[in-house]
């Protein structure tokens, strides 16, 4: 990962950013300090994570796929925090 100050970001930003379209990650620092890693669109470091285990064979991918919508909430006749409160007190 290349690391670059502020004043060559605002230098070469067109540059660096044809960089970073192309795969290479950049972390910018103040007075040597990180400020911000600026990355390819899509990618995060916990995404990476995720890759790097499948490929280790640490982690597998689920075999089911995602649901195109996420589950509708259950209406109960109380409300979360009274069911809480109850399921609370049966531990004292």
């Amino acid at each position: 990962m290349r690391e670059i100050g502020i004043r060559e970001l605002k230098a070469d930003l067109s540059a660096l950013l044809r960089a970073v379209e192309a795969g290479e990650q950049v972390r910018v620092t103040r007075h040597g300090a990180l400020v911000a890693e600026i990355v390819p669109a899509g990618s995060s470091p916990a995404r990476e994570r995720l890759r790097e285990l499948v490929a280790a064979g640490k982690l597998t991918r689920s075999s089911r796929p995602k649901p195109a919508r996420p589950p509708r909430p259950l209406r109960g006749g109380r409300p979360a925090s009274a069911i809480v409160l109850a399921e609370r007190d049966e531990d004292r």
